[in-house]
């Protein structure tokens, strides 16, 4: 049986595995979902300095007080440069590191610089500065900046219901999580298993795409698509979970 840790991305908290977990736990395996400070049911803790370091610190203790060992680790979008940045930590206890449409980032990269230059590779600093005003315009007063309901994860108007839990739960994300840089001075996940998997319903082009192209074909990564849009965890749970248990049945 494999154990899983799953990092959710920006805005929600662990509670959007929710179906993902209860599928692979119901095949017999370990699954572990932690929520990031200042958000989900820990937003009383958000605020002006809550960064990536205290990000990838939430996980590493995670794995380190429950001794965890042999573990599956996934993260879906900003999570990508949480588990990064864990791998760095902690490379020996992983087996698998898995980026569910993730950002990967290199040492010096924030999520907010990594996504300008994926998406612009002509990008200037006058660029990011102008993506880190527009951040920190929305910015509320403990740090905070506000989820995009319009977009909630992408779920089809029909799924009321669907939509309608996602509203009730996302919390603004901490900024600094979004700007400060990932520091690698061991590498990251390189060296490690990874499989990177891209979900192919959303937009035409989107960050993600561009870093499965750039994965895809390298003798180190394994690829997989999911045919749905950017948030798998809720719009395909158990197609998601299924896919997990592959790799680490692998």
């Amino acid at each position: 049986m494999a154990t899983f840790v799953l990092v959710h991305g920006a805005w929600p908290g662990g509670w959007c595995w929710r179906d993902v977990r209860r599928h692979i736990e119901a095949a017999g395996h370990a699954v572990h979902s932690p929520t990031l400070t200042g958000v989900g049911e820990r937003q009383h803790l958000i605020s002006a300095v809550t960064d990536i370091s205290i990000h990838i610190e939430d996980v590493v203790n995670l794995i380190a007080w429950e001794e965890l060992a042999d573990v599956i680790l996934v993260g879906h979008s900003y999570g990508g440069m949480v588990i990064t940045g864990v791998a760095d930590r902690v490379q020996s206890v992983l087996r698998h590191v898995v980026y569910l449409d993730a950002f990967v980032p290199e040492d010096g990269d924030s999520s907010t610089s990594l996504g300008v230059r994926l998406m612009n590779p002509a990008a200037t600093q006058e660029d990011f500065d102008k993506e880190i005003t527009r951040r920190t315009e929305r910015t509320n007063d403990t740090g905070g900046v506000p989820p995009d309901l319009e977009r909630l994860f992408d779920i089809p108007l029909t799924e009321v219901n669907r939509r309608a839990w996602v509203a009730r739960r996302v919390t603004p994300q901490p900024l600094s999580a979004q700007t400060t840089p990932v520091r690698l001075p061991n590498g990251g996940s390189g060296g490690l298993p990874r499989t990177y998997i891209l979900c192919t319903g959303g937009p035409d082009r989107t960050p993600f795409m561009v870093l499965a192209d750039k994965v895809r074909g390298d003798a180190d990564w394994a690829c997989h698509e999911l045919a749905t849009t950017h948030d798998a965890m809720v719009t395909m749970p158990d197609e998601t979970a299924d896919l997990l248990m592959t790799i680490a049945a692998d």
